[in-house]
Order: structure tokens, then C-alpha cells, then sequence
């Protein structure tokens, strides 16, 4: 008899972290959900992981699914031996659960940043040796009912990315993807040469619309529909596409015009940095439009206007929230 598979641990239950679970749980794995969050706990302990496809019907049924296991906090893994441990937080987040997740999990799990941004992966090699840090790229979105719980996917171009920082992590990465590939989320283990690449390339993607969005409080879909906002993002994809290619990443002649197809498909629905703006919470500006700025103004005649613009007016609100003091304020954006 072959031996009980390790289960695989999700970090977060929102919506990227429960589609994540539910789908690893429909491949027959066996699955820690971690969710600190004491109403959203609550609401996974009474009716499970409630997962709703993009276009619902009675062919397409939402679906039901309960974690074998679920936790209230980090601590509670302590004595668990996931094979994987996927990170779905918030990018902020880091700061605070890479020191605990160090203190509980065994020296064999696999750590992956499943989240967008640049960078992340530096930052979790900071406490988990290289060998045991792979990089999600994330290309689905979704919402989180605060009512129901339910998770509707609001839309996914396929596939997912999953790529280790080094090549010994390349086998477990390629099983992960294999798993995930037994379900509708099909993702796609590459080398460690084309992780970083990729990233990047999902990063200008996400800095074309989520600060755009957030600020002026229109969905992706009609930001696409309109001719000045969709110029505006058109301009920071050129910017960003840019940046890559002053740090060696060139995505080829049809880049942008990928880009704005890309786009295109994204929904009538509004990103998650507008509704962390609402509730008054940190946003992931710094890992995303912030990060073009950092290291677009590291070279020179490379424009990111457009990319200092939006994250200012980002980082604006945060203050204005009071989740961001008026004094941290990145050094990029006081001497450009």
C-alpha cells in the first residue's frame, strides 16, 4: 500500500487561497487551511469551502468541499508536515507570518509566495532556505461573500504558474502542478530560469489596472471599455514593459498588444486593493506599482510617470485611512 500522501497547507482563505484549497482538495489531496480571520473561520467551519465558477448554472454547480483540516492560526501547525505550504495573505502580511512560520514548520516543507508582486521570494528566503522556496503566479481572481462566505470566480486565463527559486525544488514544484492539473485550475510547473521572468510579467499586468481601478472606483471591465482609462493603461504597461527590459526581461515584439487581450478578459468587478482602501487596510501597491517606480528610477531615461502617479495616489489614501503614517512614505517617491 502506498503511503498517506502530506497534506498541503494554504495560508489564507480568501478568495485566491480558498479556490486554491478547494481545488487541491478536488484533486483528493489532503488539506490544511489556515485562516486567522475569526469570521471567516467561522463561516469555513459551518459550510466549508463554497466555491462558485465565473458563470454558475445547474451545469456548473457551485462547489462543496471542507478542509481536513482547519486552523485559526499559524501556531496551530506546530506538529503538521505539509509537503507545501502555499502562502495566500496579503503581500504585507509577510513581515508578521514568515517569522512564525519558521518556528513551526518542519525542515521538509516546500514554502510557495502564491501572491502578486515583485520580490516576495527574496523576502521568504530570508527565513526558509532557497532549495524550500518556490513562486506561484496567480491568474485567477475572485470575491468572498461577507455574508455567505461563497467564493465566486470571477475569472481565470489559464494557466497558473508555479516555478522554484533554485533547481533542486524543481520535482515537488512540477508534482504540485501535476496535482492541481487533475482539476479546472490548471497550472504549469516552469524552470527556475523563467520564474522571475514570468513574475514580472504578472506584475505589469496587475499595475495596469488594480491602482487604476482602486482609484477611481470603476471595475476592470468598464476601465477596459473606456478610451482614456484604457490609454491609461496602456501607458502603464508600455512603462512597465520598459522597466523589464532594462533589467533583461523582453517579452517580445506583441508584448503589449498580449497585455491588453489579457486585460480585456478581466471582469466586471472591481480588485482587491479597492476593497482594502474601503475596510481602511494596508494595500500591495508597494509590491506592484511600487516596485516599477523602485526600480524603473535605478535607470535612466526609463519614463514611469504613470507608475509614480497611481502608487502615490495609493499610498495618499492609506494615509488618509490612517493605516499608513504620513512619515512612510517610500524614498522613491520623494526624490524622483
Amino acid at each position: 500500500m502506498a503511503p498517506h500522501p502530506k497534506p498541503i497547507a494554504v495560508l489564507g482563505a480568501g478568495a485566491v487561497g480558498s479556490i486554491l484549497a478547494a481545488s487541491f482538495a478536488a484533486a483528493k489531496e489532503p488539506v490544511i487551511l489556515v485562516e486567522s480571520s475569526a469570521r471567516r473561520f467561522e463561516q469555513v467551519q459551518q459550510a466549508g469551502l463554497r466555491v462558485s465558477p465565473r458563470a454558475a448554472s445547474a451545469d456548473r454547480p457551485a462547489t462543496v468541499v471542507k478542509p481536513d483540516i482547519l486552523l485559526a492560526s499559524i501556531e496551530e501547525l506546530r506538529g503538521y508536515e505539509p509537503e507545501a505550504l502555499f502562502i495566500c495573505t496579503k503581500t504585507w502580511a509577510l513581515k508578521s507570518v514568515l517569522p512564525e512560520l519558521r518556528k513551526v514548520l518542519p525542515p521538509e516543507t516546500l514554502v510557495v509566495s502564491f501572491q502578486n508582486g515583485i520580490g516576495l521570494e527574496e523576502e521568504v528566503q530570508e527565513f526558509f532556505p532557497a532549495e524550500r522556496v518556490a513562486r506561484g503566479i496567480v491568474n485567477y481572481a475572485g470575491n468572498v461573500s461577507p455574508e455567505t462566505g461563497e467564493v465566486t470566480q470571477a475569472w481565470f486565463n489559464p494557466p497558473n504558474y508555479l516555478g522554484p527559486v533554485v533547481d533542486a525544488a524543481a520535482p515537488r514544484v512540477e508534482r504540485l502542478a501535476a496535482s492541481l492539473n487533475r482539476t479546472p485550475l490548471a497550472t504549469q510547473a516552469i524552470p527556475m530560469v523563467e520564474t522571475k521572468k514570468r513574475v514580472f510579467f504578472k506584475t505589469i499586468l496587475n499595475s495596469a489596472l488594480n491602482a487604476l481601478c482602486a482609484t477611481s472606483g470603476i471595475t476592470m471591465r468598464q476601465a477596459m471599455s473606456y478610451c482614456h482609462t484604457r490609454n491609461l493603461a496602456k501607458m502603464l504597461i508600455r512603462e512597465g514593459l520598459s522597466v523589464a527590459a532594462s533589467v533583461g526581461y523582453n517579452y517580445g515584439e506583441n508584448a503589449k498588444a498580449i497585455c491588453m487581450r489579457y486585460l480585456d478578459e478581466g471582469g466586471d468587478h472591481l480588485p482587491s486593493m479597492w476593497s482594502d482602501l474601503q475596510r481602511g487596510a494596508p494595500t500591495e501597491i508597494e509590491h506592484i506599482n511600487g516596485k516599477i517606480v523602485k526600480i524603473g528610477l535605478m535607470f535612466k531615461n526609463v519614463d514611469v510617470d504613470a507608475n509614480v502617479f497611481f502608487t502615490s495616489m495609493i499610498i495618499t489614501q492609506e494615509i488618509k485611512s490612517g493605516v499608513r503614517s504620513p512619515d512612510d512614505v517610500p524614498e522613491y517617491l520623494k526624490h524622483f
